[in-house]
């Protein structure tokens, strides 16, 4: 469904409603239209003044009629009540265009003077063209380019902006004789007219009361433009300044690019076909960051979120219907749209009544407009530029000027802050152009500063961070005594060009120390392939010295994965050194390390009662007891000892394979189903007691990872020990005890270890 056709649902209905949306659309764009024209004019005057003096009535129209049909032709497609017309820096990239034309003997007629039709047609035509290729990037989906801008850079476009509106104004509140084309004559100040701005610019920023229903700008050029015309019956009427010169209107041709067209068989377009592509390609991108900013910082105010993409397809539209038409180049505005927006204006019929209204305020009303005072306008477009000035710089500057008093100024707010002065320096004393191109490059850079951290989270040892295998006290000891031997690092960050250089120095430092070394994946966002390349060197470093590597957090589908798979043309990796966690991963180099310094490595074989954590300590009459009470049960790879929810009747010990604590998702049970491993035991470990100490149901699944032996010791034969054997059932309560303890003091040196990495 269009923009059009969404925002009309129930638009007509609100016309019958006090506050309703179409009253404040109508309200918005009709101020728009009423206070805009001189402007839109104005842009005009810049872009096809280089046609000269003669042509100053058709470039004003030119102008003013971008903004019309660019608004209207936008509503087609767009959300919001975002305005579109020309811009300084569009009509900067005309002019140059049309003065390269008048300088082409291609371009003049049989008197030797430029043929502003074809000139006309030629820029018409590269409108258009510019219009199609925003068309084309709409769907190539760079609409939301602006958002890879930092917000300081953004500030600084947008109150460069403001500056640049202020000072645009100044020669009409001081009241200068201003002809079109020409230089401000600077000796005819008019000292009466700042005070008709300064009325307009306090009404507009400060309304009565009782004109709240007026829109503010209106009411403020209403109010500047009453007060100038009583003055003028006063004998102070020499005192203020000039009113505004409108041109006699003519509604815009639709065969503007005629010429051009006739002229393909001749080959003057095709020869001159590199600067017309250079023309559409600089309007295009102009336009593009242009109505990408205006949409964000409507955005902003609005707090409601356009497609970006949706908005420069609309604007590519509108380059293409103002093209044909022969009028300037366009882009969505902040300051159009701001002025519809605090007018009243909310959807995009705003657009369609900003545009109609503009077009019969020209046709109707052009010469009614000579009753406007330039002074008047220029105080209304000063509240606005002051409007445009958003909190977090008026914020920003009372918190480093109090802050600077105290001599602690925060480092952070002042580089930001001196980032958006400079970026709006530049947009008031450079170009626009050249202020987008520093937004753009300064990106690139704080992107690549921000991702450029250390690639290296922290390095931790086996010896004071294990695994979630709960061992028992001999295997676990050996660990603590041989834990350097294997290294976890964790990556940190996006692993790319900036950074993999880093990470391989360091990578290697940590791989010359260990045996075992594993990369944690689970914190990078991003691998290229100069990250890929790091893990490769890595690989071939760790390999060529009898080490090994071991990659976790990587899924077989991951992003990551593929690339790090795609760069190792020569196998490096196998599939065995990838684990879905760092917890798996450490396991796994636990097991090899164990395996290499105990000469017992046969972990398949059934331990004894009195080999495990439970029997420890007990004589061979308590063994027999607690032996005799327990039931021997074989459980299959993959196979459930016990189910979350279940009740808590029975405590186990493991003898054989290893048994794993799953937290199954959504109340979901299988094997498909696993979530998260929790915790996993060794044989002579002690599992399920909190349930049966406590009464309570099972609070997870528990899984056979391995085929498995265990002994359950059911509540009756606990209840039982309890009765006629408090010795038997102390010695037990104290292996418990120890086995808890053990189980506390991993993670607190997990947790140690992480925190020292903050």
């Amino acid at each position: 469904m269009s923009g059009v056709a969404a925002d009309r649902q129930g638009w007509w209905r609100s016309l019958l409603q006090r506050d309703g949306v179409a009253r404040g659309d109508i309200a918005g764009g009709l101020t728009a239209a009423m206070v805009l024209p001189a402007i839109e004019g104005s842009y005009g005057l810049i872009a096809f003044g280089p046609l000269g003096a003669g042509q100053v009535q058709l470039a004003f129209l030119l102008g003013a009629v971008t903004a019309a049909i660019a608004s209207v032709a936008t509503a087609v497609f767009g959300r919001g009540p975002l305005l579109s017309g020309s811009s300084g820096a569009l009509a900067v990239l005309t002019a140059a265009l049309i003065t390269a034309l008048v300088a082409d003997p291609h371009f003049r007629g049989a008197d030797g003077r430029p043929f502003v039709p074809f000139i006309l047609a030629y820029v018409a035509l590269g409108v258009v063209l510019a219009g199609v290729l925003q068309a084309l990037l709409a769907a190539l989906r760079l609409g939301g380019l602006v958002y890879f801008v930092p917000f300081p850079v953004h500030a600084g476009y947008i109150n460069g902006s403001a500056v640049l509106m202020v000072g645009a104004m100044i020669p009409h509140v001081l009241g200068l004789s201003t002809v079109y084309g020409h230089e401000a004559d600077w000796q005819s100040f008019k000292w009466l007219a700042p005070l008709i701005a300064l009325s307009a610019l306090v009404v507009a920023l400060r309304p009565p009361g009782w004109a709240r229903v007026i829109p503010p700008y209106l009411l403020g050029l209403l109010v500047a433009t009453g007060l100038h015309h009583l003055l003028a019956l006063t004998p102070l009427a020499g005192s203020l300044g000039p009113l505004l010169q409108a041109p006699v209107f003519e509604w815009p041709r639709v065969d503007t690019m005629g010429p051009a067209i006739d002229q393909i068989g001749e080959g003057i377009l095709t020869a001159n076909l590199g600067p017309l592509l250079l023309f559409a390609v600089a309007v295009a991108m102009m336009s593009t960051l242009q109505t990408a900013l205006a949409g964000s910082s409507i955005d902003e105010i609005t707090r409601k979120r356009r497609y970006g993409d949706r908005e420069l397809f609309a604007q590519g539209v509108a380059n293409v219907a103002v093209g044909i038409v022969g009028a300037s180049p366009s882009a969505a505005s902040t300051t159009r749209s701001k002025l519809n927006l605090d007018a009243g204006g909310e959807t995009v019929m705003s657009r369609v009544v900003f545009g109609v209204g503009m077009l019969l305020a020209l046709a109707v009303g052009l010469q009614m407009m000579n009753f406007l005072p330039m002074a008047a306008v220029a105080g209304v477009f000063i509240a606005l530029a002051i409007g445009l000035l958003d909190r977090w710089t008026r914020g920003g500057a009372a918190i480093l000027w109090r802050q600077s008093l105290k001599r602690r100024v925060p480092v952070s707010l002042a580089w930001n802050y001196a980032t958006m002065v400079v970026v709006a320096a530049i947009t008031v004393f450079v170009s626009l152009a050249a202020a987008i191109g520093l937004g753009t490059l300064a990106a690139m850079v704080m992107f690549i500063r921000s991702n450029s951290k250390r690639p290296i989270r922290q390095v931790v040892h086996a010896d004071r961070r294990t695994s979630r295998k709960i061992r028992p006290a001999a295997a676990a000891e050996l660990l603590r005594a041989h834990g350097k031997r294997i290294a976890l690092v964790e990556l940190d960050g996006a692993l790319f060009f900036g950074t993999a250089e880093t990470a391989d120095e360091e990578i290697e430092h940590v791989a010359h120390g260990v045996d075992y070394l594993v990369l944690d994946f689970e914190r990078v966002g991003e691998v290229d392939a100069s990250g890929a390349r790091v893990l490769l060197l890595a690989a071939d470093f760790v390999q060529s010295h009898g080490k090994r590597l071991l990659l976790a957090g990587l899924m077989p589908n991951d992003a990551r994965t593929r690339m790090i798979r795609d760069m190792d043309v020569h196998g490096l990796l196998r599939d065995e050194q990838f684990f879905p966690d760092a917890d798996r991963a450490l396991e796994h180099a636990e097991d090899l390390l164990l395996a290499k310094v105990t000469s017992d490595t046969d972990e398949q074989h059934a331990l004894r009662l009195a080999e495990t954590l439970l029997g420890s300590g007990l004589d061979a009459d308590e063994l027999a007891q607690l032996s005799a009470l327990m039931v021997e049960r074989r459980i299959d790879r993959g196979q459930a000892v016990f189910r979350r929810g279940e009740p808590g009747d029975a405590m186990y010990v493991s003898l054989q394979g290893q048994i794993g604590i799953w937290l199954p998702p959504s109340g979901e049970h299988g094997a498909a189903a696993r979530g998260r491993r929790m915790v996993s035991y060794a044989p002579g470990v002690v599992f399920g007691e909190m349930g049966l100490l406590q009464g309570r149901p099972r609070s997870a699944d528990a899984i056979a990872e391995d085929d498995a032996l265990v002994l359950e010791l059911p509540k009756a034969g606990y209840e039982r020990i309890a009765r006629e054997n408090p010795t038997l059932l102390s010695k037990m309560l104290l292996n418990l005890g120890l086995l808890l303890s053990s189980r506390v003091r991993a993670l607190t040196d997990e947790l140690e270890a992480q925190s020292s990495a903050r």
